[in-house]
This record gives structure tokens, C-alpha cells and sequence, in this order.
């Protein structure tokens, strides 16, 4: 159904199949009833269980892996909310998954369910401090594109300028491209991150950041041309 949090593309699933109850430190599933059955390491499931690392579990034809927790050295605070949330480690594999999702949700034309998944990530990345080339960042912010494209959408834009601005990110040159591509199918890009970001630019120039000349120039043009 629409409104489940994951879907799967297959007819062995029931409308409402599963649900993964999810807690600190634990994580559950239970079956909701479902025709064809939820299986966990190969046995059916009745009821609930609990799921530990490396676990299975089969919906459909589709099988979930469980990927537990990993000891991690904590750097600072800051990074510890995001780092808690969406993966266990710089190296998580949770990013590139969530990039997975998206272009798999596009490819099927559920424009909705791939919205989701980048707005999942998009408000993390907004409530943390990490730098622009975090696995996390970079995978939200070619995210935010795609769906951009796919969508002839500003406001996915919108977003990544002011994601670019709120965490003062200095934007590389291919991000740059990617977003001149999309604009060839966008009129207008609404909200005010192109502004917001290029305000930001020109005060991280004058307190002696090394930005890009070229960067600041682009991003002032885009913003008398869609702004």
C-alpha cells in the first residue's frame, strides 16, 4: 500500500505484510497476517521475533539482510545523531542504499516512494553537522538531482542549495553540471536556497575561505536566472 513506509514490487506480498519495530539497540519483526508468509533464516514466522546482525528475512522474493551495529570511535557529538540514524560508520552502507532505493523507485515510476527516501535523508543531513564530502551528503545530494530530473522539479533544487548553505559546503564543479543538466528541463526553482547559498558563499569569501571564484560566479548567475 501507499502508505507503507517500504514497498516491494512483488505479487507475493499482501498489502500490509510485515512491520519492523524498531527501538534502541532492537530490532523486531512481525508478520501482519499475510498471505504468503515471512520467513526469517529460512522458517516461517509466527508472530514476532527478534532480528540480529546478519539475520534474514524473506518477503516474497525479496530478502532483507540485518546489518547490526559496528564499534565505532565517536569523534565528536555532533556527528553522533547522524552517525546513530542513518549508519553506523562513514563507511556504512546505509547512503549508497538509500541512493539504490531512490533510482529504483524512479525506475518505476513511484515518484512519491523515491520522495520519500531523499526527504528521509534530506532532514537528517539538515539537523547534523557533517562536511560535503560525508558518504551521507554525497548520496543525498545525487539523490536530490535525480529526482530533480526526473521530475522537471525545482524544489528538489531548492534543496540541495540550501543544504549546500545551511552547512556552508563548498559545491563541486560536477554537482555544479548535474544541476545545469536538470535546469535544462526546470523553468524556475522556487524557495530561496540559490540565494541563501550564494549569500553564504560570498561570506565565507570574505572571511578568507578558499572557494572557487568560478563556483561563485555560476551560482550568481543561477540566481538571476531562476531565482
Amino acid at each position: 500500500m501507499s502508505d507503507c513506509w517500504l514497498t516491494l514490487e512483488d505479487d507475493l506480498v499482501s498489502r500490509y505484510h510485515a512491520r519492523l519495530h524498531v527501538s534502541k539497540g532492537l530490532l523486531d519483526v512481525e508478520d501482519l497476517g499475510s498471505r504468503n508468509g515471512t520467513f526469517v533464516n529460512g522458517k516461517r514466522l509466527t508472530g514476532r521475533a527478534k532480528l540480529e546482525n546478519s539475520d534474514q528475512v524473506r518477503i516474497g522474493r525479496e530478502v532483507i539482510a540485518v546489518l547490526g551495529p559496528l564499534a565505532i570511535e565517536k569523534k565528536n557529538g555532533a556527528e553522533e545523531p547522524l552517525r546513530r540514524t542513518m549508519g553506523p560508520s562513514e563507511e556504512a552502507h546505509f547512503p549508497s542504499l538509500i541512493g539504490q532505493l531512490v533510482e529504483k523507485s524512479l525506475s518505476m515510476g513511484k515518484f512519491k516512494e523515491a520522495e520519500r527516501y531523499a526527504m528521509a535523508l534530506t532532514n537528517q543531513l539538515m539537523g547534523s553537522h557533517v562536511p560535503g564530502d560525508h558518504p551521507t551528503a554525497v548520496s543525498c545530494v545525487q539523490c536530490l538531482v535525480r529526482l530533480a530530473v526526473a521530475s522537471a522539479s525545482g524544489v528538489w533544487l531548492d534543496r540541495v542549495f540550501r543544504l549546500h548553505a545551511v552547512h556552508r559546503w563548498k559545491m563541486q564543479g560536477s554537482v555544479l553540471a548535474e544541476i545545469r543538466h536538470a535546469l535544462d528541463r526546470i523553468p524556475r526553482v522556487p524557495g530561496t536556497g540559490i540565494s541563501d547559498y550564494e549569500t553564504a558563499l560570498h561570506s565565507m569569501v570574505k572571511e578568507g575561505s578558499d572557494v572557487d571564484p568560478s563556483i561563485v560566479s555560476a551560482v550568481a548567475k543561477l540566481a538571476d536566472a531562476y531565482g
